[in-house]
């Protein structure tokens, strides 16, 4: 892949340290803890951090007094970078920044609930916060189309990413969910387009240099993905601007210390891994069995399908993603509709690099067998298939019917009558041709869970094999450990 910007979003990670040393707190018995203070608060109190991350509110006068001296000395610098958060915020016009607090030592549902951007995703690893804003929302005196806030696997704030002009939101004219594929006709022209492009990118770059001066360009990304950005640094924060030539313009926040690695992450280890995804497979009493844990990444008004799908199952393996960038590796085109295969090429890579392994497999016929061979390992499918308005009336009517199932046998015979004559209406009708995930199953009643990008709504949906079996179109793709 060409572009670096796909690296950084999951890589975010909480910084260590505020410009404070980190300092022995005696207890007074000859013992103590190594901590370093996040911030002053109200009431004489002090927000303290251990080394293991932990952080804990205590009196300033349960101090020994030079430890007290020691954080007090600092007053008049928390100041400093409270009023310069304070002219931050004015110039954002959001108010991103809590006086000099870091946002890597708050709670990113804190930051998110500041900020009004609705949860996404929130699994034991990670978290997200999303909003699809409104032609009135302003970030740095530009519109960003889409705002989200990570969190860490300990739910601290680890970055925020916004995307302003870019390919898919300025030139969709679709609805949210499986209404995206009634699209109704863009305003945006490519010579508009590129206006936007140029504009986003001159009023970010001049908004930040009002309060920081100028920014610094420097080198971004791992292996193939290495690209020229510009960065702005403030209190541990470091602002990185991306602007890619007919495609979008894109901005970062993260911690100084993961833009000084330029984007280069870790890998996580084959037992951390495995470990997570056999305790992500879930077995009901009833006979289903399904993939938990798996990152929602709501696509929005856009035919983003593939590039979301593969960034929740990238996620979920572990592996730095956006679906932003995805999209442009995949060469989608303006508005939606990527090329799943090429994708897949691209990404190859970067899986690779993580310590991953994407395989490719055919999926028609779909059988039970096949779906059963990754789903009992934790890991996802990503399917090809056609979701059409049939097929989602009857996975949204079958999920809700199943909340109050009692007699499985009886549910079971009735939706295989069902499926007997709903797959005959619905195969080889090829329409809204669409990439979601396969992610269980239930031998009992003989159905597949499906689970799609368009939100919390559309996680989990049911649909009996046959049904699926009608509306799959060749190729599923899986990542594996």
């Amino acid at each position: 892949m060409q572009h670096g910007f796909l690296i950084w979003i999951l890589a975010i990670q909480a910084g260590l340290g505020f410009d404070s040393e980190w300092r022995r707190l005696s207890d007074g018995k000859g013992g103590g803890v190594n901590a370093r203070a996040v911030a002053l608060l109200d009431e004489g109190k002090i927000l303290l951090e251990n080394e293991a991350g932990k952080q804990f509110e205590t009196p300033l006068e349960y101090l020994s007094r030079p430890d007290r001296e020691f954080f007090l000395g600092w007053q008049d610098e928390w100041k400093k970078r409270a009023a310069i958060g304070a002219k931050l915020n004015g110039v954002i016009g959001q108010p991103v920044f809590r006086d000099s607090w870091r946002l890597w030592d708050e709670k990113v549902a804190d930051v998110a609930a500041r900020l009004q951007w609705p949860r996404e995703s929130s699994t034991p690893y990670s978290s997200s916060y999303r909003r699809y804003t409104r032609s009135n929302y302003r970030f740095l005196g530009a519109r960003p189309f889409s705002v989200v806030a990570y969190g860490d696997d300990r739910g601290q704030t680890s970055g925020l990413s916004l995307v302003f002009a870019n390919k898919g939101d300025s030139f969709s004219a679709a609805g949210m969910g499986e209404d995206h594929f009634e699209r109704g006709e863009s305003a945006t022209t490519e010579e508009l387009f590129e206006d936007m492009l140029k504009r986003d990118a001159e009023i970010l770059a001049e908004s930040l240099s009002e309060v920081l001066g100028e920014g610094e360009r420097q080198r971004f990304g791992e292996g193939g993905d290495r690209r020229t950005v510009e960065r702005w640094d403030w209190n541990h924060h470091s602002f990185i601007l991306s602007h890619e030539d007919d495609e979008y313009v894109g901005l970062l926040i993260v911690s100084t210390e993961e833009a000084d690695e330029s984007g280069r992450t870790g890998r996580i280890s084959d037992f951390e891994m495995q470990a997570r995804l056999e305790s992500s497979v879930v077995r009901e009493d009833q006979g289903d069995v399904y993939v938990k844990n798996i990152p929602m990444v709501n696509q929005g008004p856009k035919g983003y399908c593939v590039p979301a799908t593969f960034e929740r199952a990238m996620r979920y393996l572990g592996i730095p993603a956006d679906m932003y960038l995805l999209a442009v590796a995949g060469g989608t085109a303006p508005g939606g509709g990527t090329n799943t295969r090429r994708l897949f090429e691209e990404v190859r890579s970067a899986c690779y690099r993580k310590g991953r392994r994407p395989k490719d497999m055919s999926l028609d016929p779909l059988r039970m067998r096949d779906i059963k061979k990754y789903v009992d390992q934790g890991v996802p499918i990503m399917w090809q298939m056609c979701s059409l308005s049939e097929y989602n009336q009857i996975a949204n009517r079958r999920t809700r019917d199943r909340r109050s199932i009692k007699d499985w046998a009886a549910y079971s015979a009735r939706i295989a009558q069902e499926a007997e004559i709903n797959a005959e209406e619905m195969e080889n009708v090829k329409a809204n041709f669409h990439v979601c995930m396969i992610i269980g199953y239930n031998e009992v009643t003989n159905e597949v869970a499906v689970s799609d990008s368009w939100g919390a709504a559309y996680e989990l949906r049911w649909v009996h094999l046959e049904e699926a079996a009608a509306v799959t179109n060749g190729n599923g793709f899986v990542i594996l450990r």
